[in-house]
């Protein structure tokens, strides 16, 4: 047989086999979403059923949920599981709320988190941020021009007796993948489309109970992991004093804004010098 001939036979055989792969796997996600709407325990179970661990399962779910439901804008309409599952697709709440529900029938213990982040400086944002601020009151002061609010979920695995972050809007799951999607100086690889609009994280609070956001997460995640990251590194930079100072500071204002005691607006130049601070941490970093 020519060598032509051959690898004519080759490519065709290479291509034959992706495309039953791509049927083969487009199929299972179709019944794994019929089974998301007709029937979540199940979902859950068949989506992780290769998970030794909880953190194991909620990566299943939350990856798949990421992968294959559709990012959407916030529109302030309530809507319940089953609708955002029906609408395939919604804001990091409504995804949250989703892959909440499906843990939940496998009995991992969850908890919604609730962080603000230092965002992309966009004027116009901050306009109609400030707006909503006067019609509705001071929660809503969680956006602004430099700052925007976030929500995922922590959930506890057992075997290591820890809580760990459970992104599903952007498919992240456990410390590592969490940081280094979220805070880190290099680039980021998410399934979040906004990913590189959400610059880093100043303030997390977990939901108690009651569903209050009243557990402060932000030293664990954004002075010590983020220390830790970098072997320990930033904490010697002359920079890190004024970045834990400033994110004191705004967790505080934070937590009264999630209250309606604070308005986080009359922040705003803490929260660009905190930017200012994040880029010249990074800035130092490169250049040892």
């Amino acid at each position: 047989m020519k060598s032509w001939m051959r690898a004519l036979i080759l490519a065709f055989f290479v291509v034959t086999l992706a495309t039953a792969q791509g049927n083969t796997s487009s199929t299972q996600n179709d019944e794994l979403y019929f089974l998301a709407r007709t029937d979540l325990k199940a979902f859950a179970q068949r989506v992780s059923k290769d998970s030794k661990s909880e953190l194991g399962q909620a990566q299943a779910i939350v990856r798949w949920l990421a992968k294959n439901f559709e990012w959407k804008f916030t529109d302030y309409q309530r809507r319940t599981v089953q609708e955002i599952i029906e609408r395939k697709g919604g804001n990091c709440n409504e995804l949250a709320l989703v892959a909440l529900s499906a843990m939940k029938e496998l009995n991992i213990k969850t908890r919604r988190v609730h962080e603000i982040n230092i965002h992309v400086n966009t004027p116009d944002r901050g306009l109609r941020a400030h707006e909503l601020v006067k019609q509705k009151g001071n929660t809503l002061s969680v956006f602004g021009r430099h700052h925007n609010d976030h929500v995922w979920l922590e959930l506890f695995d057992s075997s290591a007796n820890d809580w760990f972050p459970a992104d599903p809007s952007s498919g992240l799951v456990g410390v590592e993948d969490w940081m280094k999607g979220r805070v880190w100086f290099a680039k980021r690889v998410t399934l979040n489309p906004l990913t590189d609009d959400m610059i880093v994280p100043f303030a997390v609070f977990a939901a108690d109970d009651s569903g209050k956001f009243t557990i402060n997460r932000t030293q664990h995640y954004v002075i010590d992991e983020f220390d830790r990251l970098y072997d320990g590194k930033l904490s010697k930079l002359p920079e890190w004093n004024r970045w834990v100072t400033l994110v004191d500071l705004l967790d505080d204002k934070v937590g009264g804004a999630f209250a309606g005691s604070i308005n986080l607006h009359e922040y705003e130049s803490e929260i660009d010098e905190l930017a200012t601070v994040y880029e010249q941490l990074r800035a130092a970093m490169k250049s040892k």
